[in-house]
Order: structure tokens, then C-alpha cells, then sequence
């Protein structure tokens, strides 16, 4: 697997906004290339369905392909102008739910006249869908978990700055909990790699990886499991961080960061837990609870590597792997 830097970071150095032109008036010309004319339309229906609506044939709306590089930005709004450019190269190597978040982000500048929003939930997480320059520290590594569940209140909150913070915005969940286990599988792998399949499981679950961290910069170790086509993952990066995402048609989508990339609850990441329950999908790092997802509809695989470019780390060791269903 070769690191491509500049795909990942594409995906967490967003956006952008100026004020070229001091607010000048524009023609009202509308002038939206066809890539991205679906999105437009998607955000005029989600304006509908808040009571809101817009009319760009009136007030004009120029959203093109960039002549030249954004630096470091996949799109910019001139404001006041009803003006958007798009990095054409970023923009054909992201995901439909990403070209989503990106327009409906340069939209909310252009047509609602908002500014960025940096504040976050308790788990580090975004509380908009504008987040957005300046950042401070590693912030522009953090993306906005526009998937699942939250993307309603993402798209809500984007057409009402004054709305209240969702019920799981601060959720937590105790790795401690007495639960009813039926085991499924437990293995003591002696390879380097897992991958271990299963026949559907579809009741609530519980997986428990242990394998020794290796904390060599260039190695990437990657835990997948879910259903086929469409599951989570947890990427480990030394001196970077772990990041955990969901692999939908192909492509990654970032949903979370963490900065801590060698260390949780108090020692070296040699652990993780994956439990379906209480309709989510409960992720926790050394027994500390780290950021919560949509349940998916059955488990098919786990599987663990590490990787250094195409090659599989040969050192890396993985302890045992646990599956249970939870009744």
C-alpha cells in the first residue's frame, strides 16, 4: 500500500473562504458546471425541508472547477459573491457523501452568510459542518463525521446556528459493563495478519483484538471488520494518530481522530474493542470508550495488519482475537 499524503490530507484540510473582491456585486448569472449541479439541488431540498428557500436563478451562483491550486483547500467561497471554486483534482478522488459535506460547507457561506464555527463535543468531534481556518494545534487533521446518524443534525444545524446540541453529542459508553456474552470464535494467531470470516453474524457483538503496537513512523496498522463492501476501520499512524472511518463504494471516509497515536488510558495502544449494542457501534482503545457509530447490519470479518508501503510487517504480533454475540 503505497502512503499518499496528499489524499489524506485532502481529506482533513478542507475548505476555505475569502473576501476577494470586497463583496462587490455580481451579475446574477447561474453558472454551475454539471458535476456539481446535483448538490446544489440536494441543498435546495434540504432548505425546503427547513422552511428556507433560495431562488440562484435571482441572485446568481458560480460554482466551477478551479483554474489553479487551492493551497491546501478543496474548495474556497468568495463571499458576498455567490462564488465557489472547487480543486478538480481532490474533487474526482472523493466519495458522493463528501462532495456533499463540501458543497453544502461552501453553500453555507455563500448563501447563508455563515462564517466557521471551531467549537467541538466532548469527544473532539465537530459541532458543524463549518469548521474551518484557523485552526490551532492538530485540528486540521479532524474531519467532520458527515455519516450515519449525525449527518441530520450536520445539515439541521448548518440552516440554524442557534440549534441545540443532539442527545449523543456528549455520550458515553462503560467497557465495563455486565453484559451476557455467547463466544463465537477466539483465536491466538501466529501470523503477522488476520483475517478471520464469519457466517453473518447479525445479533449484537462484541470483538476484542490484542497485538503488540509497533511504533516504527511509516507503518500503518489497520483494523477492518463489518459487512462486506461497506465496513469500519481503524487506521494506527505513529506520530500522527489513529483514525477511524468507514470504506463505503471504494472509498474511505474519515470520521474521526485521535492525536494520541502510542498511548491510551495510561500505556502503549495494545488493545481494541468493537461492541454492537444499545443500537450503536461502540469503539474503545484500551478499554477507554473513544467515539461511537451506526450499528451495522452484521459482522462478515475481522481483520488486522501491519503495513509498511505493500509489505506486511513480519514483527508485528497479534496476541488473540475474541468474538462474542451479546444477548
Amino acid at each position: 500500500m503505497k502512503i499518499n499524503w496528499l489524499i489524506i490530507f485532502s481529506f482533513l484540510i478542507i475548505t476555505a473562504c475569502s473576501d476577494d473582491g470586497g463583496g462587490a456585486e455580481m451579475p446574477a448569472i447561474y453558472d454551475v458546471a454539471p458535476e456539481f449541479e446535483p448538490y446544489v439541488q440536494e441543498f435546495l431540498r434540504e432548505a425546503e425541508k427547513r422552511g428556507q428557500s433560495f431562488d440562484f436563478r435571482e441572485t446568481g451562483l458560480s460554482i466551477q472547477f478551479s483554474e489553479l491550486p487551492l493551497n491546501n483547500a478543496n474548495g474556497r467561497c468568495f463571499l458576498g459573491q455567490y462564488r465557489v471554486e472547487i480543486d478538480k483534482v481532490d474533487w474526482f478522488s472523493f466519495s458522493e457523501l463528501f462532495r456533499s459535506y463540501l458543497l453544502f460547507h461552501e453553500l453555507g457561506h455563500c448563501a447563508l452568510d455563515r462564517l466557521h464555527r471551531n467549537d467541538k463535543f466532548d469527544d473532539g468531534s465537530w459541532k458543524s459542518i463549518l469548521k474551518g481556518d484557523p485552526f490551532t494545534g492538530f485540528d486540521d487533521r479532524k474531519p467532520v463525521p458527515y455519516f450515519g446518524f449525525r449527518r441530520d443534525y450536520f445539515i439541521d444545524e448548518l440552516f440554524d446556528e442557534r440549534l441545540s446540541d443532539p442527545d449523543w453529542g456528549d455520550i458515553t459508553f462503560d467497557y465495563d459493563k455486565d453484559l451476557e456474552r455467547v463466544e463465537v470464535s477466539q483465536t491466538k494467531p501466529t501470523e503477522s495478519r488476520l483475517n478471520e470470516r464469519f457466517s453473518g453474524i447479525t445479533d449484537d457483538y462484541e470483538v476484542e483484538v490484542a497485538f503488540d503496537f509497533i511504533d516504527q513512523r511509516g507503518i500503518w496498522t489497520t483494523l477492518e471488520w463489518g459487512a462486506v463492501g461497506s465496513n469500519y476501520y481503524i487506521q494506527i499512524v505513529p506520530d500522527f494518530g489513529y483514525y477511524i472511518g468507514v470504506k463505503d463504494d471504494g472509498f474511505n471516509n474519515i470520521l474521526h481522530y485521535r492525536q494520541d497515536t502510542d498511548r491510551a488510558n495510561g500505556r502503549a495502544i495494545d488493545n481494541i474493542t468493537i461492541r454492537q449494542g444499545d443500537g450503536f457501534e461502540q469503539i474503545f482503545v484500551n478499554e477507554q470508550f473513544v467515539f461511537h457509530l451506526d450499528r451495522q447490519s452484521q459482522l462478515d470479518y475481522v481483520a488486522l495488519s501491519a503495513l509498511e508501503g505493500d509489505q506486511v510487517v513480519g514483527t508485528f504480533k497479534i496476541n488473540s482475537l475474541k468474538v462474542s454475540t451479546i444477548q
